[in-house]
């Protein structure tokens, strides 16, 4: 008798043991489906332009369980009290399932819970017949990545010449398959975590960085910021403001005196220039600024936009995007050299907005337009320039110090790091409410 008691409970341990690793196995393969679910919805979090759980989300998520071999039969949003059938997807965004989740209320977060009810083996005997298992999952978009890209496939994409200190809290990526693709003289300094190179480097290297450097193709080359779609003004009439306030104009600013001048959003024909404005107070307004072809002084073409920091000159505006779509124009930030130094007098505070569909984009050149970019200071400590420098298939020449931004973005088809001054790059976007705008190659688990 004892003996067949002891052998019930062996038999009874050994299939609670059974169904308990076959919860096991299920709960393994559902947190693979919801580690999936949560990266392609947080992949999508930019689409939704604030919509928490927008469909762009939920059919990225429920995709992504059916290449892990799931299919929801019900989807719960935002911690809503829906009935779970079957297998059940839950989406959040923000996150919201656990109390004190440090995530809680952040937009580029997506939180993924996949439950499925399991049919018990043994247990069912003793009137359990089944068990729910759960797998939960956090990810982000916009943590991180390389916020440097030199996007040009030949020839010499970045160049460093000899003298530039240049510190980058992220990842350098240089598209150039040539083997002349990263060039830098001895004497320059980078620091970066990571340089990524598809093709190879030129000359003598940089001298060592904080960390060593590694030089890694990039699997596939790419511009991280090709999504950005035209302003849907850009096509629209010029502007007719012949004064400040400016809100737009058929010709080209051209601001020479000092004075308070205010310009808002709007079609700026001829561009805006600002070139002698000793001790003047420019003030842009949040908005985008689409910069045109136009009549310039003397009837010339000019557009772009030229902004020379000159003795105690006050430039400022936050929430701001400039678009150029000129040829006959560049977009410049420069300070004049007196001497061998820098007049360092000046105060420069532009930012991008830091939400809607060019979210941390500062200055972006159209598509086709080759004119080159020069930024090129030695600003004071309260200055920045916060936002992305986008020029596709435009140059860019960049030496600008002293700067408080948080972030900063270069995206360009060439880039020449060449003027003598400590550039620093950083990657705080917790500004952003959608995180970094370099869409695609940063979402990452965080649970």
């Amino acid at each position: 008798m004892t003996t067949a008691l002891c052998m019930l409970m062996f038999i009874a341990i050994l299939g609670l043991a059974i169904d308990f690793g076959h919860f096991l196995f299920v709960k393994r393969n559902l947190q693979g489906a919801a580690d999936a679910a949560a990266l392609a919805a947080a992949l999508e979090a930019r689409t939704c332009n604030g919509t928490q759980v927008c469909t762009a989300m939920q059919s990225a998520a429920q995709g992504a369980l059916q290449e892990n071999g799931l299919s929801a039969d019900t989807v719960i949003t935002n911690c809503s009290n829906g009935t779970a059938s079957g297998v059940t997807l839950t989406l959040n965004n923000p996150p919201c399932a656990i109390a004190g989740d440090p995530n809680t209320g952040k937009t580029t977060y997506a939180e993924a819970i996949v439950s499925q009810p399991v049919q018990t083996y043994f247990a069912s005997l003793v009137g359990l017949k089944s068990v729910t298992v759960k797998a939960r999952a956090e990810a982000a978009h916009g943590l991180g990545g390389p916020c440097i890209y030199a996007l040009n496939p030949t020839g010499e994409a970045l160049t460093i010449l000899a003298g530039v200190i240049v510190k980058s809290r992220c990842p350098i990526v240089d598209e150039s398959t040539s083997t002349d693709a990263l060039t830098c003289v001895v004497g320059a300094f980078l620091y970066a975590p990571r340089i990524s190179v598809s093709g190879g480097s030129d000359g003598l290297l940089c001298l060592a960085a904080s960390k060593p450097q590694t030089y890694q193709a990039t699997p596939t080359p790419a511009d991280p910021l090709a999504y950005l779609p035209a302003p849907s003004n850009a096509g629209a009439a010029c502007g007719t403001s012949t004064g400040s306030p400016y809100y737009g104009s058929s010709s080209a600013v051209n601001i020479v005196l000092g004075g308070d001048v205010t310009f808002n959003p709007g079609v700026y024909c001829g561009g805006i220039s600002i070139t002698a404005a000793i001790a003047s107070n420019i003030k842009f307004n949040p908005g985008t600024y689409i910069l045109k072809d136009g009549p310039g002084l003397l009837g010339v073409t000019s557009g772009g936009l030229n902004l020379t920091l000159n003795l105690l000159t006050s430039i400022t505006g936050n929430g701001v995007t400039f678009y150029n779509e000129s040829n006959h124009g560049s977009i410049m930030v420069v300070e004049p050299i007196t001497g061998s130094s820098y007049l360092s007098l000046s105060n420069v505070s532009l930012s991008a907005p830091t939400s809607g569909t060019y979210s941390g984009i500062l200055f972006f050149q159209a598509h086709g337009v080759s004119s080159t970019g020069v930024f090129v200071a030695n600003l004071i400590n309260s200055s920045k320039l916060e936002g992305a420098i986008y020029l596709p298939d435009g140059d860019v020449s960049y030496g600008v110090s002293a700067i408080s931004s948080a972030y900063n973005i270069l995206v360009a088809k060439d880039i020449h790091l060449n003027v003598a001054v400590g550039s620093v790059f950083g990657d705080d976007y917790s500004g952003l409410a959608e995180g970094s705008p370099l869409n695609g190659n940063n979402v990452a688990l965080v649970q």
